[in-house]
């Protein structure tokens, strides 16, 4: 849906709002056409004070603004073994253990005093605790549960409209009370998703997708929810192909999967919304035929966050925009998965990036914590994925097991908040912890990349990460209230970015001249120029190997000095220009001829790039230069020896003991005595592993076995998957 359409629905869904009692903000609804999805969860509701909440009850629909976000999915319905759905509520708890599956259970939980399914869904409800009978002295309430098409079943209820069965009391919309989200949403001009699965209920998505029966039953119950009055289905199975909690991977998976997205397109029709949530890491994409579901969905929701946490070996950023130098895997940001998308041919306006509105916290080996330090690991036993190996920090945030949310975070003190200008993203430190976390400049320059590369929009985890209650509350029965000034600051800057910035940036045209030539040892300039469509767009203009000036009038003055060298080179300058948005880079290239008098030549060094030891052991690393000057050559290193050879020299290096693999970077030099020529040679050092891999065990990120002989290192949560044959162990 784009809220640029829904404008004159505003006055009226205020006055409807006041009408039934639920205070409102005034605020314009956006012009803009980009998606804001948010994810609302039916457990958040539970929160109170100890999680950043004002009150218990305040993370519900009626405190979202909804002049806002464009859809809502309400999460999560699970998946169980005969294929069928139910309620979020009713999650097996033990999931995470190897024999454990999910039995089938009601679509919405019948317990209206220990659920919120029906509060946050229908909203304020009147209770009927026994069904009413045709006679004069019951005829209100008879009148009432007819109209709402409530009858009798069995020890319960049928609600006829939906198929929806549960147990006393009746759970009536109460009249005139605060409306359910889906029709609250409806009066703003929202759209209501029902999200399906979720990380610890998609075990029985692949036994689903392939088996016609239990599919027959998984489609039944998506009729329920459209009857209930979602708008579209939003499918969160985590993950076709690599597999989940409790659950292997198989490569058929992807092929399931896009026929399923036909068969609930078939099902919902073609006005309906059909999305799923996707891992944003690249290697669990490849085996999707794009074009496939390209023709069958509306929008590909990434889950750009997550991408480092407590599995993870080093200290990384949660929700990455860029790369930055001392990632663990250097596709894990945003940046990279657009690319790698638009090579697929993915439509731009079809995606939808992940903004978090929570953060991550770990614990880190170092006394004062940095982006890279390694982490610390120990098996620590959470609520929904059991006892697992985890560097997550329980410190600081043990209520929320690592990850607090935004309106938690800005809350606490001691913190030392720090800002990381490769990636584009906050972090903070105390000690040896250390958080990743988004805050309102890096959401601004998420949307503002959304704006300037054409995407779709943004998918929210979760709406209730950042609001904050400014005025009071208005009750509205015992389950829900309304806060009468809601501030909800990274939401906030989303809309105000997508609402000012709707035009894409232009990228600068750079202009730069045709080869240039030198002498050993000369200086030499040349002019660069650029133009911008955008006007008011200032231009910045850098280069390497060379010094720039800026002449003010949209072109600037390069000047470069040539080495001094006795043979003919070919050098590179690389021109760069950006407007402060998008960037332009271009080459230079500079002949430089060598000088007749024979100057001094820098000699060149080989080296490896790469090495790898066991903890405690010695690895000999060979190197060797040349020097167009036949100089004498000396070797040095930043650690270890260095002996002489015939070819070069041999650096013998003994690794630490480790008990988590180590990156040791070695830098080697060469000098002629006059100048010098260094590489850094990165030495992975192993730590001991007596783990042979066991195909009943679970591993997650960081993990190392033994198998055939050779070490592994998972990537991320496995079960099952034999290491020389899946992407998801890394061979060391």
């Amino acid at each position: 849906m784009k809220k640029g359409l829904i404008l004159g629905k505003v006055a009226g869904a205020v006055a409807a709002m006041l009408i039934t009692g639920v205070a409102s903000t005034a605020q314009a609804a956006p012009t803009h056409d980009k998606n804001v999805i948010g994810y609302l969860t039916q457990w958040e509701a539970w929160k109170g004070p100890n999680e950043g909440f004002s009150v218990k009850g305040e993370a519900t629909h009626l405190n979202v603004n909804m002049d806002i976000y464009s859809i809502l999915n309400f999460s999560f319905f699970g998946v169980a073994k005969d294929g069928s759905l139910h309620s979020g509520d009713l999650r097996n708890k033990n999931i995470y253990q190897p024999t454990a599956v999910q039995e089938p259970g009601p679509l919405l939980h019948p317990d209206v005093y220990s659920s919120w399914d029906f509060h946050i869904l229908w909203g304020e409800l009147e209770y009927i605790h026994q069904f009413p009978v045709n006679e004069p002295w019951n005829q209100e309430q008879y009148l009432k549960v007819k109209n709402q098409g409530f009858v009798q079943q069995g020890s319960g209820w049928l609600h006829e409209p939906t198929g929806i069965t549960g147990q006393f009391p009746i759970p009536l919309k109460k009249t005139g009370g605060a409306p359910g989200l889906i029709d609250l949403a409806h009066q703003k001009g929202v759209k209501v998703m029902a999200s399906l699965g979720g990380w610890s209920m998609s075990k029985h998505f692949p036994e689903t997708a392939r088996d016609p029966v239990k599919k027959a039953r998984f489609l039944a119950d998506v009729d329920k929810l459209m009857a209930l009055g979602f708008d579209g289905i939003d499918i969160d199975w985590e993950f076709p192909g690599s597999g989940g909690m409790n659950f292997p991977g198989n490569q058929t998976d992807f092929a399931d999967f896009e026929q399923l997205m036909e068969d609930i397109r078939q099902r919902i029709g073609p006005n309906k919304l059909l999305t799923a949530a996707f891992s944003a890491a690249p290697t669990k994409l490849e085996g999707y035929n794009w074009s496939r579901l390209v023709a069958s969905m509306d929008y590909f929701n990434m889950m750009t966050y997550d991408l480092n946490g407590g599995w993870s070996n080093i200290a990384g950023h949660n929700s990455p925009l860029y790369a930055y130098p001392e990632e663990e895997f250097a596709e894990f940001n945003l940046d990279y998965l657009r690319n790698w998308m638009a090579a697929k041919g993915v439509p731009s306006n079809k995606i939808n990036f992940g903004a978090a509105f929570y953060g991550r916290g770990v614990q880190t080996t170092e006394p004062v914590a940095y982006v890279g330090a390694p982490t610390e690991k120990r098996t620590v036993n959470f609520s929904v994925d059991g006892p697992t190996n985890s560097a997550a920090d329980m410190d600081n945030w043990k209520v929320f097991e690592g990850q607090p949310n935004y309106n938690y975070i800005i809350k606490q003190p001691g913190w030392e908040h720090k800002w990381d200008a490769n990636a584009e993203v906050p972090y903070a430190v105390k000690g040896k912890y250390f958080l990743s976390y988004d805050d309102v400049p890096a959401i601004e320059k998420k949307a503002q990349y959304i704006v300037d590369n054409n995407l779709g929009g943004v998918i929210v985890w979760q709406v209730h990460g950042d609001i904050k209650c400014e005025g009071t509350f208005i009750n509205h029965g015992t389950n829900l209230k309304t806060c009468t000034k809601l501030s909800s600051p990274l939401a906030e800057a989303i809309d105000r970015v997508f609402t000012t910035g709707t035009v894409p940036n232009n990228a600068p045209v750079l202009t730069v001249p045709a080869a240039q030539s030198a002498d050993a040892g000369q200086v030499i300039s040349f002019v660069v120029s650029a133009t911008d469509a955008d006007a008011g767009d200032k231009l910045t203009f850098s280069a390497t190997n060379a010094t720039v000036v800026d002449n003010g009038d949209g072109s600037a003055s390069v000047t470069y000095k040539a080495p001094n060298t006795a043979t003919n080179l070919q050098e590179v300058v690389t021109v760069k220009v950006t407007d402060g948005r998008k960037s332009v880079v271009k080459d230079v290239v500079v002949n430089v001829k060598g000088s007749v008098n024979g100057g001094n030549t820098a000699p060149v060094l080989t080296a490896p790039a790469t090495a790898t030891v066991a903890s405690g052991q010695q690895v000999v690393i060979s190197v060797s230069a040349d020097d167009a000057d036949g100089d004498s050559l000396t070797y040095t290193v930043s650690s270890g020896t260095v002996t002489s050879t015939a070819a070069g020299a041999n650096v013998t290096f003994t690794a630490p003991a480790v008990s988590v693999d180590t990156v040791v970077n070695l830098v080697v030099t060469v000098s002629d005595g006059q100048a010098e020529a260094s590489s850094t040679v990165a030495v992975t050092v192993t730590a001991e592993s007596n783990t042979t891999w066991d195909s009943s065990a679970v591993y997650v990120g960081g993990d190392i076995v033994t198998y055939n002989g050779l070490k592994y290192k998972a990537k991320w949560w496995t079960k099952g998957e034999q290491p020389d044959q899946s992407n998801v162990w890394q061979q060391i």
